[in-house]
């Protein structure tokens, strides 16, 4: 990995994460480089999309994966279909028809999971869908072999069910395979557990839905500009029905607290590299005693950029927003991370001049 580094961070989401491929999408056209891809849930199965394809098929196998979700997929002739009067209607029913009957080549229905939740089963059947499909969908679109040979750093996040911890599979440190993405997206009750070397592991949005922290808390620092890509808008407005509030909790609830947690790393970061300037005008005899050499470590030289992208939500969101695959959303939401992206790169605001004591700089983008 090089000093600098580029870091592509992104939250779980279910169908909203759409979005998050048409920010990769933009990126990708404007020939940023990516070093290292993080992700959580549906974050992660993009996220393997993107570094388990070589550059010229990338886009293609990301839409491919897209498309073959969308419940009219085998009614459409292209991936971007026209808009239709009933497109609401049509979105509505394709979402109860996915609570109801599940998402081809992604999950289904177990028969008779709702009604005897009480029923002892084995751990893989401890869901209301079955997600075996996912897998096949994922090697036809994700090439491991590639993904492996370490051409973009992988991380994924998912909650080890044993110990309630949260568990990083890293492609630096071990090889990374279909269930490795698929556990963390297990998310409960509708998921079963995903067991991998004896271990079992749900989602990592049960843990934390945004995993920044993957990043800044690895040992090896770099100067960095990281975009990170956040699919549940916590600034909505007040609910006016009882569907409404529903809606409006689930959004808070995964957006895991993002910009409190952007502001405590950003005090973190800044105090480390204050550290590091205040150690600069030390007398040299200070700076290698014994007592101060434990708290001279802890400083640092490195700045990080944060570029925090949030996906608005739409006017006809609901409590299943993340159950939507129809191709109309799909589009709307792939359009919209485009659009945000083209807007971010165009303001570039991470190529100003910086102040000296800057370790954490976050750059968000106004919302229209």
């Amino acid at each position: 990995m090089s000093e600098h580094c580029n870091v592509l961070i992104l939250q779980g989401g279910g169908a909203l994460g759409a979005y998050q491929a048409g920010v990769y999408e933009q990126l990708h056209k404007s020939d940023m480089r990516i070093d290292w891809v993080i992700g959580t849930s549906i974050g992660a199965i993009n996220a393997a999309l993107i570094v388990g394809n070589p550059p010229e098929t990338r886009i293609h196998q990301l839409r491919g994966f897209w498309d073959s979700l969308s419940p009219d997929a085998t009614h459409r002739a292209s991936f971007w279909p026209s808009m239709a009067p009933w497109t609401e209607v049509t979105s509505t029913m394709n979402t109860m028809g996915a609570l109801m009957n599940g998402v081809d080549g992604f999950f289904k229905p177990r028969p008779g999971a709702l009604w005897n939740i009480n029923a002892k089963v084995p751990l893989s059947q401890a869901g209301f869908y079955d997600t075996t499909p996912l897998k096949s969908t994922l090697e036809k679109y994700i090439d491991f072999d590639y993904l492996n040979q370490g051409h973009i750093r992988l991380c994924v996040c998912a909650v080890d069910l044993d110990n309630g911890q949260s568990a990083v599979f890293d492609s630096s440190k071990q090889r990374i395979t279909a269930e490795h993405i698929m556990a963390s997206g297990a998310l409960p009750p509708g998921f079963p557990p995903i067991e991998i070397d004896g271990r079992a592991y749900w989602d990592g949005g049960v843990y934390s839905n945004s995993p920044l922290e993957i990043f800044l808390e690895e040992e090896a620092k770099h100067d960095a500009l990281c975009f990170m890509v956040d699919l549940w808008d916590p600034t909505e407005t007040r609910p006016a029905s009882i569907a409404e509030a529903m809606a409006r909790y689930k959004s808070i609830q995964y957006a895991s607290r993002s910009r409190e947690h952007l502001l405590s790393h950003q005090k973190i970061q800044d105090l480390q590299r204050a550290i590091r300037t205040l150690t600069q005008h030390l007398p040299e005899e200070s700076r290698h005693s014994k007592e101060l050499q434990p708290l001279i470590k802890l400083g640092c030289e490195h700045t990080i950029q944060v570029i925090n992208l949030i996906m608005k939500a739409l006017p006809n969101d609901d409590y299943f927003k993340d159950v939507d695959f129809s191709s109309s959303t799909v589009q709307t939401r792939w359009q919209s991370g485009v659009h945000d992206c083209q807007r971010a790169l165009r303001h570039k605001a991470w190529l100003q001049t910086l102040p000296p004591h800057a370790g954490l700089i976050i750059h968000e983008l106004p919302q229209e």
